[in-house]
């Protein structure tokens, strides 16, 4: 179930990955963009930026499209 939905040009940062996962009890985090998952760098500080209890999912838009309208988180 999809708790939160923000688009954010910052992909990810502390005040999201901490304070708004905490509050709306998430989970998973989605990150939907067409450069990160090529670039092992971003994605590798996109992680650190994360809840150690969180899951973290970087696609591409049309992949995450395909899984949220599916249902699946990964």
């Amino acid at each position: 179930m999809i708790t939160l939905l923000r688009v954010d040009h910052r992909l990810l940062h502390g005040q999201v990955a901490f304070s708004w996962t905490q509050y709306v009890g998430a989970d998973c985090i989605l990150i939907a963009n067409d450069n990160v998952p090529e670039d092992e760098l971003r994605k590798t500080t996109i992680k650190l930026a994360k809840p150690p209890s969180v899951k973290l999912v970087i696609k591409n838009i049309n992949d995450a499209i395909e899984s949220i309208k599916s249902g699946r988180d990964g």
